[in-house]
């Protein structure tokens, strides 16, 4: 099994996990919910769990792409600087992966 992989599986493994327990949580608060209640700890931290996955990894993605992008855009500009622009923009493209991903943390701690 290839290292990429088994990384592959332990997020999936950690994702099925979570959204286990969330899942378990969830029913047994709908079970004996008569009135609205305070959120248990164990909501509460999945909550924020949610939330820094949500960051995380579209930091870790944004990361890993602009590590390639610009090691690209240096060559790219050494042979021709005239390609600085583009290269800017293609730069500045993936940090709207982090942006969306600190919306959707945003919206996750607030309307849940």
């Amino acid at each position: 099994m290839s290292r990429k992989a088994r990384v592959f599986a332990l997020f999936l493994s950690l994702f099925l996990f979570i959204g286990t327990i969330a899942f378990a949580a969830d029913a047994a608060t709908t079970q004996t919910q008569q009135q609205p209640a305070k959120r248990s700890p164990l909501e509460t931290g999945l909550i924020a769990l949610g939330a820094a996955v949500a960051v995380g990894l579209t930091a870790l993605g944004t990361g890993i792409a602009q590590s390639r992008i610009g090691a690209a855009g240096a060559g790219s500009i050494a042979e021709r600087p005239e390609s600085m622009g583009t290269v800017i923009i293609l730069l500045a493209i993936p940090e709207t992966l982090v942006i969306l991903g600190f919306i959707v943390a945003v919206i996750i701690l607030f309307t849940l």
